[in-house]
């Protein structure tokens, strides 16, 4: 970099940009433009893009409590840095703002940058130089840094100083990084879930409880991202040793960056530019690491075998390795690859695999279809447990907090020192004989279960609930029939007479104007704030379209007043209308909802009660099968103020309002009747498939056909 390009750039918003900041979708700002609540105007740009002055907008968002303080100054602090980016290379930014970071945390409390040094980037080089003198680190960096840039030192500090400490601020670069432009470093990030999963499944907790200095090695470091999950799982009170090595110079100074940051002695760290790990620090107590991604086409299925081979050899007894690879060669099928199933079986058969889990897609950021599975290694050979092998399939879930510590207690307590396997209910995992996965019979199969065996007790109780659901729908049905005739109630048809009539209709939008109807808009609501317990009830655009039962979705009483202080509820009788994706109505007979945008309101003034009801006004909107959709348009047909509503006679509209309740109830009967057989249903063919229910003959003799 020269003194030339580093000069401080001017840099700019977009709405996109403010939407990401305050945590909004992007048509928000377009809304908070439009009102007059002070919202600052354009810096630059054009009218089709316009640009805002970052503080300007971070000043508004705090004045007006969209977002706190800290939220403000540390993602300002990253947008500054991250923009960088749009016109310098990626990677020398990311090089240069982490040598800062890490500078600052050598320095503690006696950095003089913090304390506004007159010239930053000679003070930053003078510390370098101090602190690392044989440039292993960061001296490179902080050299590279022209001396015109000090507004990069003053930027990192602000970064530091938001985060709270420099580990923080460093993990939020990382977390960053695809924003730096950095594609090499992105393309080998792992989520921080599964990089907590690896961290907790490597036995690091369990041999620091033991004592002494736990080893930890990854002979495929990257940048460091497992290394730096199980450093912070370990924690301040047990400070591990450190055994890596990464092909990368970049990487791995990088690497050893993160890791003194996050607390890792400079003696206690031994990371070698090359592709075998070191042998100073000894053998390591715990490997984490990831076989080196390959296209599906191109993989050498043999060459990642062999790198589980070479991790199992490195263990010695009561001693854990996790190895990230790809699904198809650590848990799929083999077939037609005797020569590496064959290695495949041998490790199995070596009792070197503790656990093998399928984990769902999406896990590898940068390649987004890219399946990946992990290996669990350790010596059980002499273990009473040997011969049997842990399966778990999660490739169908989210890797959330609950699923993590599911899987990890499921591998923890299977046969660890310390736990009885039969005494923990295992979620996730299935015991599993390895001659039943190697076995002649089973040669190249996929190393998964469909599904976890319950145990006697837990079958019991699945029986004891099916047959008591069976017998319900049983009761029910009959008591349906019984009364059927009865409940099945006239529906007067014989209202409806021919006629040749041009009947009166009026836009939406011109009843809208005249008040004989008032519109209400829907509530845009935080995905997180919806769950399935609730005071109220969500309708938006799935629950209006029938594709799911109101009362799924749910808002909590405080959250709602909280964080939509403005919004209103539904009152009883109102109409929700959707024209996105397609049109769609319902009756709100309950009222105190949240209509979710995009879906509105549409409610009838009492003054309107003789020229709509609220069943005749859902019945006639879309009515004539306006506004569908082309096939290929963007929008429907018509705006929903365009939509043409029949205008009925008072008489008519008292009759067709009698005529839709009776369809109504005889709906609900059929519902009713149409629920109970779908629950028989699933009851009895979920009963049969787990073997928890059998048929029984109802011939005299007792005996089938």
């Amino acid at each position: 970099m020269s003194a030339a390009v580093l000069a401080e750039p001017t840099l700019l918003m977009t709405m996109t940009d403010i939407a990401e900041l305050a945590g909004v979708q992007r048509p928000v700002v377009s809304n908070w433009r439009r009102r007059p609540v002070g919202f600052p105007g354009p810096a630059g740009g054009d009218e089709r893009q316009p640009l805002f002055d970052p503080r300007q907008v971070a000043d508004w968002l705090l004045a007006t409590g969209r977002i706190d303080r800290e939220q403000a100054e540390q993602e300002l602090s990253l947008f500054m840095l991250t923009g960088l980016a749009a016109q310098y290379e990626g990677p020398d930014v990311i090089a240069a703002v982490t040598a800062l970071i890490c500078l600052r945390y050598r320095a503690g409390e006696n950095d003089p940058l913090a304390g506004g040094a007159a010239d930053p980037v000679a003070a930053a080089c003078t510390l370098a130089m101090n602190f690392d003198p044989n440039d292993l680190v960061l001296l490179t960096e902080i050299q590279s840094i022209p001396p015109t840039a000090g507004w990069l030192v003053r930027l990192v500090d602000e970064l530091v100083e938001a985060s709270w400490n420099c580990r923080e601020a460093f993990e939020q670069v990382m977390a960053a990084r695809h924003k730096f432009g950095a594609g090499a470093l992105s393309a080998v990030a792992v989520t921080p879930a599964l990089a907590r999963l690896v961290a907790e499944l490597s036995g690091a907790t369990e041999r620091a409880r033991r004592g002494g200095q736990v080893i930890v090695a990854d002979p495929v470091a990257g940048p460091g991202d497992l290394l730096a999950a199980v450093v912070h799982l370990l924690g301040p009170d047990s400070e591990p040793k450190i055994a890596a090595a990464e092909a990368g110079q970049v990487l791995a100074r990088l690497t050893r960056r993160r890791l003194l940051v996050h607390g890792v002695q400079d003696a206690d760290m031994d990371i070698y530019v090359g592709i075998e790990l070191p042998d100073q620090p000894g053998d390591p107590d715990v490997i984490v690491t990831q076989i080196p991604y390959q296209p599906g086409e191109a993989r050498d299925v043999a060459a990642a075998i062999d790198r589980l081979d070479d991790m199992a050899v490195r263990l010695s007894p009561g001693r854990f390795g996790v190895v990230l690879g790809p699904a198809a060669v650590l848990a799929g099928e083999l077939m037609g690859l005797p020569v590496e199933e064959g290695h495949r079986a041998d490790l199995l058969k070596g009792d070197m695999v503790e656990a093998i889990i399928r984990l769902p897609g999406g896990l590898v950021p940068f390649r987004p279809g890219y399946e990946l599975a992990l290996w669990v290694l350790t010596q059980a050979r002499d273990s009473r447990w040997r011969g049997r092998v842990l399966l778990a399939d999660v490739s169908d879930r989210e890797l959330t907090y609950d699923v993590i510590s599911d899987l990890v207690e499921d591998v923890v307590t299977w046969r660890r020192e310390g736990y009885v396997p039969g005494a923990h209910r295992r979620a996730y995992g299935v015991q599993v004989a390895v001659s039943d996965l190697v076995g002649p019979s089973s040669r190249g199969r996929a190393l998964v279960v469909s599904q976890r065996p319950s145990s006697p007790r837990e079958r019991e109780t699945a029986a004891n609930r099916r047959v008591t659901a069976v017998t319900q729908c049983g009761v029910d049905l009959d008591r349906i029939g019984a009364t059927a005739t009865a409940d099945r109630r006239h529906v007067s048809a014989e209202t409806l007479a021919a006629a040749d009539v041009h009947p009166a209709t009026e836009t939406v939008g011109a009843l809208i104007r005249s008040k004989r109807l008032v519109p209400r808009p829907g509530t845009r609501i935080t995905a997180s704030h919806i769950t399935p317990s609730g005071h109220h009830v969500v309708l938006g655009t799935e629950e209006v379209l029938g594709i799911r039962r109101p009362g799924q979705r749910r808002v909590d009483r405080e959250v709602f007043a909280r964080n939509h202080p403005s919004a209103r509820l539904t009152e009883p009788g109102d109409i929700l209308v959707t024209t996105i994706p397609r049109p769609g109505v319902i009756v709100d007979t309950h009222g105190y909802a949240i209509a979710e945008f995009p879906v509105r309101i549409l409610r009838i003034p009492e003054a309107e009660a003789e020229q709509f009801t609220p069943r005749v006004l859902a019945a006639l909107l879309f009515a004539d099968g306006s506004g569908i959709r082309a096939a290929g348009a963007v929008r429907a047909g018509r705006a929903l103020e365009d939509h043409r509503v029949l205008m009925l006679p008072p008489a008519q509209v008292r009759r067709l309002d009698q005529l839709l309740a009776e369809v109504a109830a005889r709906r609900d009967l059929a519902q009713r009747e149409l629920d109970v057989l779908d629950e028989l249903q699933t009851a009895a063919i979920g009963g049969l498939t787990d073997g928890t229910l059998t048929l029984t003959s109802d011939e005299p003799n007792g005996q089938d056909e």
